[in-house]
């Protein structure tokens, strides 16, 4: 037996030259493999997602309320009275209005009422409470309370609507 027709039955050779082309990608079942994983991990994943705008919401009401009473503390402070703007949050608007009380009035967007000074309190009303909780902040004894319904516990109220 020549050299060349050792080299040639030799294991490593016999199967480099038997290789199709092609034979090297990934099989249907490996690809269908990953696949299903992908799908499992997006299952998992996009429902963890889609609360987070209703938590940006009910974030954004609380801090909007803590600085409204920042601002007006400031105000009365500094200059005896003061007014703020109200604002127009998502999630926290009835129709034409803003979703805005001070005590018991309704404020529309955008107009500027005066700052409580003692007594008083300011409260972002959810127009959907099942998702965003109401915020408010009692001028009278400094408590920032929520009340807001199971589901929306869980965006931004602590358990058995307490302080936030």
């Amino acid at each position: 037996m020549t050299p060349f027709q050792a080299y040639i039955q030799s294991k490593r050779v016999k199967k480099v030259l038997t290789t199709r082309a092609g034979d090297e990608g990934f099989s249907l079942i490996e690809l269908v493999v990953v696949v299903a994983v992908l799908a499992i991990l997006a299952a998992i994943a996009i429902p963890a997602f889609t609360s987070i705008s209703e938590k940006a919401r009910a974030s954004a009401a609380s801090n909007t309320v803590a600085q409204i009473v920042k601002e007006c503390a400031a105000k009365v402070a500094a200059e005896g009275s003061g007014t703020y703007n109200v604002p127009a949050l998502d999630g926290y608007r009835t129709e034409s209005r803003a979703g805005w009380f001070s005590g018991d009035t309704e404020l529309t967007a955008g107009s500027t009422p005066p700052c409580p000074t003692t007594s008083g309190s300011i409260t972002a009303k959810s127009d959907d409470t099942a998702k965003y909780p109401d915020f408010k902040y009692d001028f009278s004894s400094g408590a920032k309370t929520c009340t807001a319904s199971s589901d929306a516990l869980k965006r931004g109220c602590p358990v058995n609507n307490g302080a936030w």
